[in-house]
């Protein structure tokens, strides 16, 4: 039983996909994913822009995770020792925070890939090129000889955390095989819009004015760190003047380094509340920790957080949430199969709908769907006899969910977008969904809120301009 819950407790939740997918063994497709890699080219004029940055160092984060360590950004030595303008990393250069993250650099020789890779600001390109792209709360990433760059003015910094999230999945789903027209179709939307067509003038949006000074997040795995990388993204004058309630209780354990954004595996066996109040305080601001469950009791006080970013990836305690007080909660689910794990379900509360209806829980047929699909699993996927001998260790395996984290940051960039429009006057909505890989990045079941007001009593402090 031992060598069972070893694989259980350590194994890959991005393999998962692929050992549910493709019955391939966790350390081949390991080996496949670090064998595709990616690579980004950068143009020189990345050296000023915040937003260009930005998009590169969440590209370089995620592909570092999504395929093993091997991605190579190609840019000018000029490009290597300009200032790093984001302050996600501590490095002071381009060039020495992408090895921060994990990536590897590498000089302009004139060669061009012949497999797809993804292009950034002026650098030159072919037509195996995927262009990242945005202006404003826009979002787009598709061929680089189908699309136009876009006049990328930095109103919203989610806007190149989305594009960069995009364009990582477009490889990873081309790579997976999840869709046949990944990297040949231009993905386009509008955060600040999803209601509309990406071109409608209304799309653009308008620059960020206020941001909140305290937030509390709960739920630190996959989800939270991803929220808390877009929140130090964004354009605070004052960091230390916000304060960020960080809520969970579990360990760090080996899996969570490839799906979440802010450990490595120097933090493996430490409380997440600890390590990500670390990165949090390295970048400027102030961290409160609450290290145990969200329950029905749970309520908060006159001097938590207004507004809670919901992290978990279960509806119970969704609702317990819903109940303690917050103003504004802000959620995001994703799906955990290897057929649905690209799915991001939002939804705000307060909602037009109560709790149970906006997060049922899951009925007793369908738990028992759920534990016939598991035995069929292991009876029918070769791969899963490769785990050990013994079903019970094979049984929490399949439990296991799948998790890539490109699925994540996009999912954050949705939730930040709707904080920040209802704090800043913007429109709206209380419920979205959206399916990335195979679903090419379309909104279904928006609802507007309608005409939310202010929360009354929120802190907040002046965006600052990224017009550099």
């Amino acid at each position: 039983m031992k060598s069972e819950i070893l694989m259980h407790d350590g194994l890959s939740r991005i393999d998962k996909l692929f050992l549910d997918q493709k019955t391939l063994e966790p350390k081949d497709s390991l080996h496949r994913r670090r064998q595709r890699g990616l690579q980004l080219h950068a143009g020189d004029d990345i050296k000023a822009s915040y937003g260009l940055q930005l998009a590169l160092l969440t590209t370089v984060n995620l592909g570092v995770r999504c395929f093993a360590g091997e991605v190579v950004i190609v840019a000018s030595a000029d490009v290597w020792l300009a200032p790093c303008l984001v302050p996600v990393v501590r490095s002071t250069t381009i060039g020495d925070a992408i090895i921060e993250l994990g990536g590897k650099t590498a000089l302009w020789n004139g060669v061009i890939p012949c497999n797809r890779y993804l292009i950034l600001g002026n650098a030159e390109y072919n037509e195996q090129a995927v262009r990242i792209t945005y202006d404003g709360w826009r979002v787009t990433v598709g061929p680089a000889n189908q699309i136009s760059r876009l006049a990328e003015s930095p109103y919203c910094p989610l806007a190149s955390i989305a594009a960069a999230a995009i364009a990582v999945g477009e490889i990873f789903a081309e790579f997976a095989g999840i869709s046949i027209t990944a990297t040949r179709r231009v993905v386009t939307f509008s955060l600040w819009r999803p209601d509309l067509p990406a071109e409608h003038p209304d799309a653009i949006g308008e620059p960020l004015a206020e941001l909140p000074c305290n937030i509390g997040v709960f739920g630190l795995g996959h989800l939270g760190q991803a929220y808390l990388w877009a929140l130090a993204a964004l354009p605070y004058r004052s960091p230390k003047e916000t304060t960020i309630l960080l809520c969970d209780d579990d360990l760090i354990e080996i899996p969570n380094v490839e799906t979440g954004a802010l450990i490595n595996d120097a933090a493996v066996g430490r409380l997440k509340t600890r390590v990500i109040a670390e990165w949090l305080e390295s970048r400027g601001f102030s961290t409160r920790l609450l290290e145990r469950r969200v329950d029905d009791n749970f309520r908060c006080t006159a001097k938590d957080p207004h507004i809670a970013l919901s992290g978990f990836d279960d509806n119970r305690p969704r609702q317990w949430l819903s109940n303690a007080g917050f103003k504004a909660i802000f959620d995001s689910g994703l799906g955990g199969e290897a057929n649905n794990f690209d799915t991001i379900a939002f939804h705000s509360w307060p909602n037009p709908r109560v709790a149970s209806m906006v997060w049922p829980m899951e009925s007793a047929e369908e738990l028992a769907k759920r534990d016939l699909r598991k035995l069929k699993q292991i009876t029918d996927n070769p791969a899963y006899r490769t785990l050990g001998a013994d079903e019970c260790g094979r049984l929490l395996v399949t439990g296991k969910s799948v998790a890539v984290p490109f699925v994540g940051a996009t999912a954050a960039s949705i939730v930040l977008s709707e904080m920040l429009k209802l704090i800043n006057g913007g429109p709206t909505f209380s419920d979205m969904k959206l399916r990335l890989c195979s679903g090419a990045g379309k909104f279904e079941g928006l609802k507007s809120r309608n005409a939310p007001s202010a929360i009354r009593g929120l802190v907040t402090q002046l965006a600052k301009s990224l017009n550099l």
